[in-house]
């Protein structure tokens, strides 16, 4: 997450009284493919990818040996350390969560139903 998107969520918690934030990731992510190919394959990406795939890298290693769609358990993982790793992020988030004006959860959205699966 970068400042500018830090800043961004901040203004909807403090200024516009969101009362929650929803980390969203899809079945079938690229990112989390092309996060897969460097970790398993040592893919390089050409460009800024590399730096996506980097970021990624922790999600992946963390569920590469759990049974199941390595695609669907690294998204799942990632959405899962984005939503602790907000809850954390900046003084004004966690006030908001401690006093209880604001959630912060995570789904993931199935492409074929259209429907979100929370997940965190």
């Amino acid at each position: 997450m970068t400042e500018e998107g830090l800043a961004s969520l901040e203004y909807g918690v403090a200024v516009l009284g969101a009362p929650l934030i929803l980390v969203l990731g899809h079945e079938r992510c690229g990112a989390i493919e092309a996060g897969i190919k460097a970790v398993k394959e040592h893919t390089v990406f050409p460009g800024q990818i590399p730096k996506l795939a980097d970021a990624l890298r922790p999600s992946v290693e963390k569920v590469l040996d759990q049974p199941g769609d390595l695609v669907e358990n690294a998204t799942v993982q990632n959405v899962r350390v984005s939503v602790d790793r907000l809850k954390k992020a900046t003084p004004l988030l966690t006030d908001a969560l401690a006093k209880g004006t604001l959630k912060i959860v995570g789904g993931i959205y199935r492409l074929a139903s259209g429907k979100v699966e929370m997940i965190a």
